[in-house]
């Protein structure tokens, strides 16, 4: 099952680097209907972890794919400098940044 475009391409990438090519069948971004098309025997399906801690059905197996490269952005509003809070979210979120290896 496939996402949106970023979401697709990563999926690609990682089958690609697995030796296969998916046969996406099925497109949501709706990751409560991804694990329900899972747990219907529809397919399978690479989800964020953060989407597994938000709402995760009892029925469904997830294994966690280690070692894998993610990028994640923080949109901001407005120019720089930033308010204090946002300055200290974005510190807090580069500092738990594992380098990539």
């Amino acid at each position: 099952m496939g996402g949106c475009d970023s979401c697709q391409d990563e999926l690609n990438a990682l089958c690609r680097h697995a030796g296969f090519t998916p046969r996406i069948t099925s497109h949501s971004d709706d990751m409560v209907v991804v694990q329900s098309l899972v747990a219907a025997g529809a397919g399978v399906a690479t989800l964020p972890g953060l989407a597994l801690q938000a709402h995760r059905r009892p029925d469904i197996h997830a294994t966690e794919l280690t070692g894998l490269h993610r990028q994640i952005y923080a949109a901001t509003f407005g120019d720089p400098p930033d308010p204090t809070a946002v300055t200290a979210v974005l510190a807090t979120l580069t500092g738990a940044i594992t380098p990539a290896n």
